[in-house]
């Protein structure tokens, strides 16, 4: 043993180079979700999206496995806002709908969860939809997204259903299918994008539709 003390071998920290792999995964969906809604799914090279994130295109397929899977993880980040593993339905937007005292605090409470949705996804949703025609595993990822939303409005069927006092089976069937339709990312994009609407005034009207149908759909 020399003169000079051995130095003890410190464990390896992996936090940084962890902290750095989700930042640059976190740059790619920035950019695949931009630049996928500015030219549309074909117009958009792998190649672009790893450029823009500042990254290399074999990073992008090792993080991601496919362009498909990059709208996937594009569109179902947006909805629920961040890349935590926490579904929408555990979130504190959908935990005040379960919260709410009275059939009209729900529906407040669900124009608020769609509006805040809405403008985070229905950009990227449009996307998917527009591509599904042509491409089979796009096809696939939106019969998913609307078999997602079904399961969500069964839920919120229950809760509206609980607040009417109604039991019926088929009327709670009739509420599901009611929030399913109305909660499709299709509404704001023709009256938000296509006819300018404001997100206020998209509010008001999804507060109008879903107490009419609502209701109308227990009688």
């Amino acid at each position: 043993m020399t003169g000079q003390m051995r130095r003890e071998r410190r464990p390896y920290d992996s936090t940084g180079r962890q902290a750095q792999a989700s930042l640059s995964r976190a740059r790619v969906l920035e950019a695949a979700r931009r630049l996928f809604i500015e030219q549309g799914y074909a117009r958009t090279p792998v190649s672009q999206i790893a450029r823009e994130a500042g990254v290399s295109v074999p990073t992008v397929f090792a993080r991601f496995q496919s362009k498909v899977n990059l709208l996937k993880l594009a569109v179902d980040t947006a909805i629920v806002g961040d890349e935590q593993e926490e579904p929408l339905a555990a979130r504190p937007v959908m935990r005040r709908v379960r919260e709410a005292a009275t059939f009209a605090e729900v529906v407040e409470r669900l124009a608020d969860a769609f509006v805040e949705v809405a403008q985070r996804a229905a950009p990227i949703a449009a996307v998917a939809y527009a591509a599904a025609d042509a491409d089979p595993e796009i096809a696939r990822l939106v019969d998913t997204l609307d078999a997602q939303r079904l399961t969500g409005a069964s839920r919120l069927a229950e809760i509206v259903a609980d607040r009417l006092g109604v039991t019926d089976p088929a009327a709670i069937r009739h509420l599901r299918d009611t929030i399913w339709t109305l909660n499709s990312f299709t509404h704001w994009d023709l009256l938000v994008r296509q006819r300018g609407w404001g997100a206020a005034e998209y509010r008001r009207w999804m507060v109008v539709a879903l107490t009419a149908l609502c209701t109308d759909a227990v009688r």
